[in-house]
């Protein structure tokens, strides 16, 4: 028997998008897309968030590629000629003889002919960003190019090193990351090794591993450092979502004077949809606002 079909609202649309941003990193997302990790991590976080979804990592992967192709068919509908984009509305403003043709040449855009799209940005963050475009490719650091007078097992220890710098990137540095900042340390110990190799002889494997491991874990451990800093002061901003609070939504709509106590007492039902109190909290001009409450009104 098929599982039962995932019934999803903007707010899980949302909170999916938003999870996926957390892990969008190296360890849980390649060049070929997400890991199985990744997957495991993002649905056991999303039922946490709303633990009466009860969804299973395929309807979640499901959902994952819906959303996608609404993005690419939205961000392809902007490129036409004589297509415009609202940003406060996330709406496509095209010219009214232009909507046939977007609509024939991807059947998805027809939703959003009078629907707003309001995870367009955040989905472009996902799918545009720095991994989707091939900004971190993630290669091994090439190895060490030893002094002539070095011992010829320092081979085996040069592969070591290349293995546990391969195991670090994959936790979330890149390798120029590795390379620009343990260079000029490992410049150092080299050039002391090759001057003191004419009075005593190469330095011994052993103590050169060792010191090449440590300047790479240095490096790992400062970059967690910066990572952790960052992620604690990301969470101290306020969140965006306290904007569009129904109390704020209220305290808008309440001094609105051309709408009677009646029309009020129904644009009070459209602020239990979060995306309406997105569109009405954004919408800065207020004939613009007006229209808006009265058409979906005129919709209930």
């Amino acid at each position: 028997m098929a599982a039962p079909r995932a019934s999803w609202d903007h707010a899980y649309e949302k909170g999916l998008v938003d999870i996926m941003l957390d892990h969008n990193n190296p360890i849980y997302r390649g060049q070929n897309g997400w890991t199985a990790e990744g997957w495991t991590r993002i649905t056991n976080t999303f039922n946490q968030k709303f633990p009466l979804a009860h969804f299973s990592k395929q309807q979640i992967q499901e959902k994952d590629k819906d959303l996608k192709g609404n993005y690419k068919a939205v961000r392809d509908s902007r490129k036409q000629s004589g297509t415009g984009w609202d940003d406060t509305l996330c709406m496509i403003i095209p010219e009214p003889v232009i909507w046939d043709k977007l609509i024939k040449d991807n059947l998805r855009v027809k939703k959003f002919r009078s629907k707003p799209f309001m995870l367009f940005k955040s989905l472009a963050t996902l799918h545009e960003g720095s991994i989707a475009s091939g900004d971190l490719n993630f290669v091994s650091i090439p190895q060490v190019d030893l002094t002539s007078d070095a011992i010829s097992p320092m081979d085996s220890s040069t592969n070591d090193l290349n293995h546990i710098s391969s195991t670090n990137v994959d936790d979330g540095m890149s390798s120029s990351d590795l390379q620009g900042q343990g260079a000029s340390r490992r410049d150092e110990p080299e050039a002391t090794a090759s001057t003191n190799s004419e009075q005593k002889g190469a330095l011994p494997v052993k103590k050169r591993k060792q010191s090449q491991i440590a300047v790479v874990l240095e490096d790992y451990m400062d970059f967690r450092k910066k990572q952790s800093a960052k992620l604690v002061d990301e969470l101290k901003e306020p969140k965006q979502d306290d904007i569009f609070l129904i109390g704020n939504c209220v305290a808008a709509l309440e001094p609105m004077e051309d709408l009677s106590i009646a029309e009020k007492a129904k644009a009070l039902r459209l602020f239990k949809c979060p995306m309406n109190r997105e569109i009405f909290i954004n919408t800065k001009d207020s004939n613009l606002r007006l229209y808006w409450l009265k058409e979906e009104i005129s919709e209930m």
